[in-house]
């Protein structure tokens, strides 16, 4: 049986800043390698056997640091696990956005999946996107464990298809910090859950 473990990238500046990512990117901060490396260790006895990665910068970085713990040397690089593009919005502090924009955000508040940024995706085109990635990945490795390294909205995208949800139901998962821990196994076309953002790994990181 294949296992599949998606996790998000560690902390990084902007995130600490709380302002928008997207296909935009800042450096990991000294907490997101604590966060990364942390979850490194938890997962050293989980026989990785292939290490796949946005091709933004904060994932890579993420994914280096796993590799440097678990003895893997090569990464996959696969664009189509990038964030969802925030177009305009990409660079602002989400309260100043709220505060200029709040009409749209009250939807973006309620009904997310109604809303596209300007310049931007929404979620169905990033779930289908993201979610034909890994359906390419897995029948490359059967009965192998494969890990993901990607973003917070993919993610909750990914984990809301795996569970049977519609796009509009993506809320209805558990949220996805940085370096949460999902943990599938695929039986055919069913996701098994075994662990849903997941971060006991942070527990006495600053």
């Amino acid at each position: 049986m294949t296992r599949i473990i998606l996790t998000r990238h560690g902390e990084t500046v902007w995130n600490s800043e709380k302002r928008v990512q997207g296909n935009l990117d800042s450096p990991l901060t000294e907490n997101g390698i604590r966060q990364t490396r942390a979850l490194a260790l938890r997962l050293a006895e989980e026989r990785i056997g292939h290490m796949y990665s946005s091709s933004a910068p904060r994932a890579l970085s993420t994914a280096r640091e796993m590799c440097g713990v678990l003895g893997l040397f090569t990464i996959k690089i696969e664009p189509d696990l990038r964030e969802l593009s925030f177009g305009e919005w990409e660079g602002s502090v989400w309260q100043e956005l709220r505060e200029a924009q709040p009409e749209v955000f009250h939807v973006w508040d309620t009904e997310p999946h109604l809303v596209t940024p300007p310049g931007g995706e929404n979620m169905a085109q990033v779930t289908e996107r993201a979610w034909n990635c890994v359906q390419r990945i897995l029948p490359l490795h059967p009965e192998d464990t494969v890990c993901v390294v990607t973003h917070g909205l993919i993610l909750k995208m990914i984990v809301a298809k795996a569970l049977g949800l519609d796009v509009k139901d993506w809320a209805k998962t558990p949220p996805q910090r940085n370096t949460a821990l999902n943990i599938f196994e695929i039986d055919g076309e069913q996701w098994i859950p075994k662990l849903l953002g997941d971060c006991a790994h942070l527990e006495g990181l600053n």
